[in-house]
This record gives C-alpha cells, structure tokens and sequence, in this order.
C-alpha cells in the first residue's frame, strides 16, 4: 500500500510528526486512520486504526461488507 493508493481513495493528510528517528504521516478518512512510518526515507510500517464507532445506524448489505474483514479480529 502506498500514500498515492490512499489519496486516489479520498484520504486526506491529516498529520505529520516525528518520533525517535522514524517520520509518520497519518491520512484520514472519517472514523479511518492510515498511517505511514519511515525510518531514513525508507517505508517500515503502514497501520489503520479504526475510531471507536458506537450506536451507528448499519444496514444488512454493510454489515455483509464488513463481516469478512471485521468479524474475525480477534482482540
């Protein structure tokens, strides 16, 4: 996955910051984070994190969607 496949899906940049020697640029797209983490300009980790989301209205067809993904994390 690269920063250009998140962008041409709608993310926009919401953050950079640096931490130790590595940079991270996180992207954004409602309750979904996508972040990049470079050490010396070489890409080391690409991480979504999920906003908790609650009581939020979902249909069947979304729920179908997600199952596959979703319904087999196992915390």
């Amino acid at each position: 996955m690269t920063e250009q496949q998140i962008k041409d899906l709608g993310f926009e940049l919401t953050r950079v910051y640096a931490h130790d020697q590595y940079n991270t640029k996180r992207y954004t797209k409602g309750v979904l984070h996508v972040e990049f983490t470079y050490d010396a300009g070489i890409l080391i980790t690409s991480d979504l994190t999920i906003e908790e989301v609650n009581c939020m209205p979902v249909t069947l067809e979304e729920t179908k969607a997600l199952t596959p993904i979703l319904g087999e994390w196992d915390e």
